[in-house]
């Protein structure tokens, strides 16, 4: 069954700033993951595809791989995966469950601020909107589905983490 109480839970990670830096600097570790990519996103294999870019854990240098854990309080012993994820303008992911990804737990940590567009479905499947806080974790239950709606003309580019357990 699943858990319709998602929770924010803020100043999770206390070093967004240093994290963000490092990944606008480094830009070229960025994989794109639209319909032509091999890391094409989707929710249903005959669904739309997500448009957006990510930093895979196997692409990430250690040492962001370190900053990226410096200050997240607790949970990391059986921690599978980080990716780093990037939407700009125009960009957007479909709406899907985390646990059609076989993971069994899931966390997202915002690394910039701006206009909503992180959005989960209630129990009725009416869409919510949280609002973005940089270093806030958004707590949710792995079946919860969720999305983030297109990033409009002239809306700064957005940057997320993702922690997944499998």
């Amino acid at each position: 069954m699943t858990d319709f109480n998602p929770q924010v839970v803020e100043n999770y990670v206390t070093n967004s700033d240093d994290i963000l830096e490092y990944v606008k600097q480094n830009d070229h570790l960025f994989s794109r993951r639209d319909i032509n990519s091999r890391y094409a996103h989707r929710s249903r294999m005959d669904g739309p595809t997500s448009q957006f870019s990510s930093i895979f854990q196997d692409r990430m240098p250690q040492e962001l791989q370190d900053m990226c854990l410096e200050t997240i309080p607790h949970d990391r012993k059986w921690l599978s995966q980080l990716v780093i994820n990037k939407y700009e303008p125009g960009d957007f992911l479909v709406k899907h469950q985390d646990s059609q990804g076989g993971y069994y737990k899931f966390k997202l940590v915002w690394l910039t601020d701006g206009p909503p567009h992180f959005c989960w479905y209630n129990e009725k499947d009416e869409p919510v909107l949280v609002q973005e806080k940089k270093g806030a974790m958004f707590q949710m239950d792995i079946g919860l589905a969720h999305e983030v709606t297109k990033i409009q003309p002239g809306e700064p580019t957005k940057y997320s983490l993702c922690l997944i357990w499998r």
